[in-house]
């Protein structure tokens, strides 16, 4: 028989947990699965797979497969984006400074920072992207 402290204790806990707001679900996705669509806001040839956008900020989650040979021009956001790169290489530049990212490097691009992505004829990128903010693209 459950002791009736031990028994409140453990229920204390567990609604002191915090819940999931109503509307977001766990979701587990193997890259097989994953549904991918043509980009509408980056030129073409991009193709992405949607995890999340928050309902509030309208910032999303989402991979990115740049193919090989692909690039970005000069652009920035509205809001803020971190990039991680998951599988290839990415070359990214800002302003004088140009760097080559691989498997699990990064960059944060603060909103209003002027940069260019690209993928060398390295292969195909796989590139999570997150945003503060909705996504859009700004030509300067």
């Amino acid at each position: 028989m459950i002791n009736r402290v031990a028994f409140g204790l453990v229920a204390a806990v567990v609604l002191a947990q915090p819940q999931l707001p109503t509307g977001r679900e766990p979701a587990l996705k193997a890259a097989s699965e994953m549904d991918w669509k043509p980009s509408t806001n980056l030129p073409p040839g991009a193709e992405y797979h949607l995890i999340r956008e928050d309902p509030v900020t309208r910032g999303i989650q989402a991979v990115v497969k740049f193919p090989s040979g692909y690039s970005i021009p000069p652009h920035a956001h509205e809001s803020d984006e971190t990039l991680v790169v998951l599988k290839g290489k990415l070359r990214v530049r800002v302003g004088t400074v140009e760097k080559t990212l691989s498997h699990s490097d990064y960059a944060l691009l603060p909103a209003g920072v002027e940069h260019e992505l690209s993928v060398k004829n390295w292969g195909a990128a796989w590139v999570l992207v997150t945003t503060s903010g909705p996504f859009s693209l700004k030509k300067p």
